[in-house]
């Protein structure tokens, strides 16, 4: 955990603060969403003029939460002229994408990092990085506590910040889960959070278009010769052939390749939008965070990814499984 002082700094950013913009990287997944949108409500309860923005749309999977409309794809930023903005759970700033890029201005001073990546390499004004946490939301919650913002956790925010707990540790099943992981838990339950809604929505609930992706995806699954190495190639074309999106393969890789026998690395390669590769990693003890580097991406040691644009998706398999044989 960091030192006191800087979460004394945060609290001293935030009092003095009129205007708050929160932002957080592209593609957005639970984690993400549920920090920006937690902290708001917090800001929000203390009369803080807030706004949320990301350069995405909020991924239709997360209307069960309510308020989708918080996070605003588009929002004017040098128009608000924020006196403060915090980010949460990016890794870097290209993640932040145009909403950084269109205004460097603005995020020259008093620019609040809260994250827990281990690739994370500390661009910020405030950097409250915590490696060694489950989720960003574990770490918002225990930054909540320090600043003495536990008066502001309703019914709601605790079912937030129960549901980042849960995805990023695939329901508790993950290396990352620790006593602390497990006692936060319990805290937030006892804060009224609701525990079967997110995992019957992330990890239970499936459309027909969804499982058909699946099957048709599960079609071509590879692997080498010793089995160490298990992979899929999704192309856009299956997509359209499902009415699905790439959007929908975030637990693919986490109920299918990671749990085969003998696998010790495995990864899906999947095309986005034109000329746009993304692939992802999961591995039992192998450090994929290092592998990545070499292909400009980031994540944590047993979970990483990248995207590259410009390269047939072809090439990036040959690449990725040539570099990944001589490991093994």
């Amino acid at each position: 955990m960091f030192k006191k002082d800087k979460t004394k700094k945060l609290w001293k950013l935030i009092k003095k603060a009129k205007k708050i913009l929160l932002v957080s990287h592209i593609r957005m997944d639970p984690d993400t969403f549920w920090s920006m949108w937690s902290l708001y409500y917090i800001l929000l309860a203390m009369w803080k003029d807030v706004h949320a923005t990301n350069d995405d749309l909020v991924p239709e999977s997360f209307s069960f939460m309510w308020a989708n409309n918080i996070i605003k794809s588009g929002f004017n930023i040098k128009k608000f002229k924020p006196d403060l903005i915090i980010s949460l759970d990016a890794a870097s700033l290209w993640q932040l994408w145009k909403t950084y890029e269109d205004n460097k201005e603005l995020f020259e001073d008093n620019f609040v990092m809260i994250d827990h990546h281990v690739t994370n390499k500390w661009y910020w004004t405030l950097n409250l990085i915590d490696k060694e946490s489950s989720s960003t939301c574990e770490l918002l919650y225990e930054i909540i506590n320090k600043l003495k913002y536990q008066k502001f956790i309703t019914p709601k925010i605790a079912t937030l910040l129960l549901s980042w707990i849960l995805t990023d540790t695939n329901i508790f099943y993950n290396s990352n889960t620790t006593p602390k992981t497990l006692k936060i838990a319990a805290e937030l339950l006892e804060y009224k959070g609701k525990l079967r809604e997110s995992i019957f929505n992330f990890f239970k609930k499936r459309t027909l278009n969804k499982s058909k992706m699946w099957w048709e995806a599960l079609k071509n699954l590879k692997q080498t010769d010793n089995w160490k190495i298990v992979w899929l190639k999704i192309k856009k074309s299956t997509f359209k052939k499902t009415w699905t999106t790439d959007r929908e393969t975030s637990w693919l890789i986490n109920e299918f390749l990671a749990n085969i026998e003998w696998m010790e690395v495995c990864f899906i390669l999947y095309e986005l939008e034109i000329w746009w590769i993304k692939a992802s990693f999961r591995s039992n003890k192998y450090n994929v965070s290092k592998f990545v580097k070499q292909f400009w991406g980031w994540g944590h040691k047993l979970a990483a990814w990248f995207t590259l644009n410009n390269v047939p998706i072809e090439d990036i398999e040959n690449e990725v499984i040539t570099k990944l044989q001589k490991e093994f």
